[in-house]
């Protein structure tokens, strides 16, 4: 459990006790054991609550980077199987154009470390593609 979930347990705890405490209850205590039985509830009641609240605020996915599946190259540029050097090159910019640090900057810190993971992923799909089809440079 975080630190930051201790004062609501805190909170919780201090409020059971005053209830248990206190002499107003739903049920009198001088019923007997019926008068007990309020008491039982709310304490049972407080504790299932304070449970469900702790464990639906705990993380489901473990932190940290996750593995990711390699892309197809094809389909992170854009571009189809057979497109010829200077149609990847269009896409290769067009996409760097969208993800580029310089036009990020602006954005917070999140969108910014998104936006880098994504010009890295551009970056080695232009270069597998280009390892796998030799670019001609003039012809």
């Amino acid at each position: 459990m975080s630190l930051a979930r201790w004062p609501l347990v805190f909170a919780v705890g201090v409020g059971l006790l005053l209830y248990l405490r206190s002499p107003i209850d739903l049920l009198p205590d001088r019923i007997g054991a019926m008068g007990l039985l309020d008491d039982l509830l709310v304490a049972v009641s407080a504790i299932w609550w304070l449970r469900r609240r702790i464990k639906s605020a705990e993380p489901t996915e473990p932190t940290g980077p996750r593995p990711q599946a390699p892309r197809d190259p094809h389909a992170v540029l854009g571009v189809a199987r057979g497109a010829t050097a200077e149609t990847i090159a269009r896409a290769y910019r067009e996409q760097m154009k969208l993800y580029h640090p310089d036009r990020v900057a602006s954005l917070g810190p999140e969108l910014r470390a998104l936006a880098h993971e994504k010009c890295l992923e551009i970056q080695c799909a232009y270069e597998a593609i280009g390892k796998r089809r030799p670019f001609s440079s003039g012809s």
